[in-house]
């Protein structure tokens, strides 16, 4: 029990400082780095009361009693954050922390007046409090679904809006969130069991190994994480699209579905073909529809639609593929023979190791590293 609490606590107070020490300049890093140090705080107090040291579990006692119904909007924030990134995005979701901060107030304060004033502090812990703490979880379990519901929409317009950005990158979020709803539905278990049967000893070292676990989870994935941008116009876009959609297969027959006529996707294509291929855009690493729209001066669901439905692929396929074929083709161009792989990937428009073997490995069915040492093997004979 202690070595997993002191495990974890040295292990977020290390994740605190690298996130302290790359600057904290994106507004999802600084909610990050709250979330990291409410942990860390509650794991302080969890520390204070295993060991009845009444000073330490006290002045972190707050923390610990109001992480369960403040952890859900933290996290609801975090995921707004990496993908609808602004300076105020704190003050437009205040509403979200209104029952937290009255909990504060009327529950987490009395309760630790309430504490202070009992002689036997530890024994009266949990005493008539377990339906309100069986709430605050449900709380969180509620802003964690919301959050489930963003993230796999945001994945689904990432692969239409993007092609830097697979979807996939994104599925780490979803096993995280996944798995804070894995630990309060513990947590409730086990406070439902301790009312109806009495208390359980290890509960505590039970919570606190799934949470430390999820420190190292969310640390190894959640420090790199970049934000994505995406406008949040396309959100509103998405369920108007959505409603067009249903109302046009309600008042149309089933030969007058098509949104554009194939002469005007045709003419579409070729424009988009001269930018794609002749002007080789797909090496630009940044390119979205967005900048395509942008430049063709076409609405982007228009060019959307033309890929979805006319051309049968994804905006993130049709130019990964692209960039692809390329990379092959310069690993068969004997100037590109002392580039390395990663060179390679770059100069081809891939932003980074990781995306580019993945992407390969996909469109191609074998790594970048086994395909090039084929073919010079093939050269050689």
């Amino acid at each position: 029990m202690d070595f997993i609490l002191h495990f974890g606590i040295l292990a977020n107070a290390l994740l605190l400082y690298i996130l302290w020490k790359n600057g904290l300049k994106e507004i999802h890093f600084r909610i990050l780095f709250v979330i990291f140090l409410w942990i860390l705080l509650t794991q302080i107090s969890f520390f204070g009361f295993i060991n009845e040291f009444e000073i330490i579990f006290y002045s972190a006692f707050l923390f610990q009693d109001t992480i369960p119904i403040s952890i859900g909007p933290f996290l609801y924030l975090y995921i707004k954050a990496i993908f609808f990134p602004n300076n105020n995005i704190v003050k437009e979701n205040y509403k979200h922390f209104i029952i937290p901060i009255l909990y504060l107030l009327f529950a987490s304060i009395p309760k630790l007046v309430s504490l202070i004033q009992k002689p036997d502090t530890f024994g009266h812990l949990r005493e008539g409090l377990e339906n309100l703490w069986a709430l605050s979880n449900i709380y969180t379990l509620i802003y964690t679904i919301i959050a489930l519901r963003i993230l796999a929409k945001s994945k689904k317009l990432v692969q239409q809006y993007y092609a830097d950005i697979n979807a996939n990158d994104l599925n780490w979020l979803q096993k995280f969130l996944y798995c804070t709803i894995f630990i309060f539905g513990i947590d409730i278990s086990i406070t439902i069991y301790e009312v109806v049967f009495g208390d359980i000893s290890s509960a505590i070292g039970i919570i606190a190994f799934f949470v430390v676990f999820l420190i190292v989870y969310l640390a190894y994935h959640g420090i790199s994480q970049t934000k994505v941008l995406l406008p949040e116009f396309l959100f509103q876009k998405e369920e108007i699209l959505y409603k067009e959609a249903i109302a046009h297969k309600e008042t149309s027959n089933p030969q007058t579905k098509v949104l554009y006529n194939s002469e005007e996707m045709d003419l579409l294509k070729l424009a988009l073909e001269k930018l794609i291929l002749e002007d080789k855009w797909y090496l630009i690493p940044e390119l979205s529809l967005k900048s395509l729209s942008e430049e063709l001066n076409i609405p982007d669901k228009k060019i959307s639609y033309l890929l979805n439905q006319h051309m049968n692929v994804s905006f993130y396929d049709y130019i990964n593929s692209l960039r692809v074929q390329e990379v092959k083709r310069k690993m068969l161009d004997p100037f590109y023979t002392q580039y390395t792989l990663l060179a390679i990937a770059l100069e081809c428009g891939f932003n980074s190791k990781t995306s580019f073997n993945r992407t390969f490995q996909r469109f191609e069915g074998i790594t970048p590293s086994k395909y090039r040492r084929r073919n010079l093997n093939k050269q050689l004979s």
